[in-house]
């Protein structure tokens, strides 16, 4: 059985800012191929749906119903695919075959499952939230008066933690399926995890300050086309923004893998 770890929080925040920089242009890569891959199926949407006018999304017709359900699913299987390619380079130091990085393997799929089952233990953590908020609260109104709505709000501020570390420790087990880790199962990872509420919080604390450091450059971008006349500012204020909106989304994604190094 798994002992319970303790995370780092300022190692695992390095770890993911290192390999966004480290393996910037290799995500990117795996962002371009998929795209140029449906591309022809943008496309054939875009003409299905968009061909003669813009229409009218309330009575849409089957075929272009049909072609945006497609359209989102290829994206979703994309994104599976490239996040299973990305915490396999950061973690394993692989490097896909020329098709690899089409992949749509084992891993990926079972990537895909772990992220419908997070999303939906995440549901439940939300409808209990919404539902002491809507439902419980206007009862206890009428047995503690104004406290009731302040009560509420603590309860569900403390069901929101819960879910965020909940959040957490399921994440690392996403890595886990990303590299095929099958010692790394659900029951591990949540035992290995146990008793980091601190350690999530410190961590959530330093992956949002550095995304607001990344921001704060981008602002300084947006603010500096505005001010400057020069016509070449502007082209290059937005090639920085797009730059460092990249970088934060690779830190993000890079947090599964981050979680998954320090538990494992």
């Amino acid at each position: 059985m798994p002992d319970r770890r303790s995370l780092p929080p300022m190692e695992a925040t390095e770890f993911a800012i290192d390999k966004a920089f480290r393996h910037f242009f290799f995500a990117l890569g795996l962002l371009v191929g998929w795209a140029i891959l449906l591309l022809p199926l943008f496309a054939l949407v875009w003409y299905v749906a968009f061909g003669e006018a813009m229409p009218d999304f309330k009575a849409l017709p089957p075929a272009a119903i049909g072609g945006l359900v497609a359209l989102g699913l290829g994206v979703l299987l994309a994104s599976f695919s490239i996040e299973t390619n990305w915490n396999r380079r950061i973690l394993l130091d692989e490097r896909p075959s020329l098709l690899g990085r089409w992949r749509l393997d084992g891993p990926v799929w079972r990537y895909a499952a772990g992220v419908v089952l997070m999303l939906a233990v995440l549901a439940l953590y939300a409808a209990a939230g919404a539902a002491v908020m809507v439902f419980a609260v206007p009862k206890l109104t009428a047995q503690l008066g104004a406290a009731a709505q302040p009560l509420g709000i603590v309860v569900t501020a403390l069901i929101g933690l819960s879910g965020l570390f909940t959040f957490y420790r399921l994440m690392s087990w996403l890595a886990g399926l990303s590299v095929g880790d099958r010692d790394y199962g659900l029951g591990a990872a949540w035992r290995t995890t146990k008793g980091n509420r601190l350690a999530f919080l410190a961590f959530t604390f330093w992956i949002v300050f550095s995304l607001a450091m990344l921001g704060a450059l981008g602002a300084g971008a947006f603010f500096a086309q505005q001010a400057l006349p020069q016509p070449w500012v502007k082209p290059s204020a937005f090639g920085i923004i797009g730059l460092l909106t990249w970088l934060a989304l690779l830190v993000v994604h890079s947090v599964p893998a981050a979680l998954y190094r320090s538990f494992r």
